[in-house]
């Protein structure tokens, strides 16, 4: 987050704590490619019981920071916490938000736990909590992009981090074998562009009394005038399901990005490299998908052998969370750094292909 202005960055568990003012952390939202939210600390200490969280959460002043028009939803995650029930927990916190506008106002706002537009956020651990006000509102990954839906689709900021941590640069050539829905072309597209990952959604800051919208305008303003005129990128796809190609094709158009890529409908296992040299990112296939082990691990091995044979001079990033997939495709990776994909637990595998021998 550096690069979009956001210092004295220190890390915390499950996240990156930063220092700024409100200007930043909307800038923070409309311009991060890898974070999923972005939470304003409003308070933290130590507590012992659900009490002594409601009377933290009665003293602060909730009338201040929105209008009691708008409607609330309290998330609680708790990790070693010694309550026994977190949805008491929530509810009380609920309840000293609406009792704090009650004895204020008169009035209490509504909850509406589906789509609130101020998302209340406390953690717990096991002395301490940390209360917030969640200024994303949905998951920054989700982008507006997104019109067609693939089976098992790649989250959009885990496919940017994968760009990222790929070593994968716009000048460099791209390839994704099998992209499904295109969400790694589309990533590197709207970073080659230099595209505002957040410019065409909304966000949960825009419900709190701080709102500025001279000022958001201005933030946008500038987002759009630095994004680059499409122009067709050296970003290859392509995926043996017509399905898919479709799905890519729709995906990439929605973000306006379709005339700067290039799909294909291909097997990876009967295909040429687009170019002599560049980088794969990808995320196979495996499990249900695939059928049986035995054809797991067949195709793992054809990949590899694909890989090796057609792709020297090549480097080659594929996640996945089959344990069976670094043995079966048969190469020697030069790196592996831990992810999650969701809930599952997975590798991202780099493989610099040269010609001769890499087994």
């Amino acid at each position: 987050m550096a690069d979009i202005g956001a210092g004295d960055q220190m890390p915390a568990r499950g996240g990156v704590i930063f220092l700024g003012d409100m200007t930043l952390a909307w800038k923070v939202n409309l311009w991060s490619r890898l974070a999923i939210r972005v939470l304003w600390q409003v308070a933290d200490g130590h507590y012992r019981n659900e009490d002594d969280l409601y009377e933290v959460a009665m003293s602060l002043d909730w009338p201040s920071l929105f209008d009691v028009s708008r409607t609330i939803a309290v998330t609680t995650v708790g990790k070693s916490s010694p309550l026994k029930s977190l949805n008491f927990v929530t509810l009380r916190i609920k309840d000293a938000v609406c009792d704090r506008f009650r004895s204020a106002i008169g009035e209490r706002p509504s909850v509406e736990t589906r789509d609130p537009q101020v998302p209340i956020t406390l953690f717990l651990s096991e002395e301490k909590f940390t209360l917030y006000l969640d200024l994303s509102g949905s998951p920054l990954n989700r982008r507006g992009y997104r019109v067609e839906a693939a089976p098992a689709p790649l989250n959009e900021n885990l496919a940017a981090g994968l760009l990222k941590l790929s070593g994968w640069t716009p000048n460099v050539p791209l390839y994704d074998p099998m992209m499904g829905g295109g969400t790694i072309l589309l990533e590197a597209a709207l970073i080659a562009l230099n595209i505002a990952p957040g410019i065409n959604r909304h966000f949960a800051f825009e419900n709190l009394a701080n709102f500025d919208m001279i000022e958001w305008q201005r933030l946008r303003k500038n987002a759009q005038a630095a994004a680059l005129e499409p122009h067709p990128l050296a970003i290859f796809g392509s995926d043996i399901d017509p399905l898919m190609v479709r799905a890519a094709g729709l995906n990439l158009k929605a973000a306006g990005v379709f005339d700067c890529v290039r799909l294909m409908e291909a097997d990876f296992l009967n295909v040429d490299p687009p170019v002599p040299e560049g980088i794969i990112v990808s995320n196979p296939p495996y499990g249900v998908r695939l059928g049986s082990e035995d054809d797991l691990i067949a195709f793992y091995h054809a990949v590899g052998d694909n890989l090796k044979q057609h792709f020297p001079g090549w480097t080659a990033c594929m996640i996945s969370g089959d344990p069976d997939f670094p043995k079966s495709i048969g190469l020697s990776a030069n790196r592996r750094t831990p992810l999650f994909n969701g809930p599952l637990e997975c590798r991202l595998y780099e493989y610099r292909l040269v010609a001769g021998s890499n087994r």
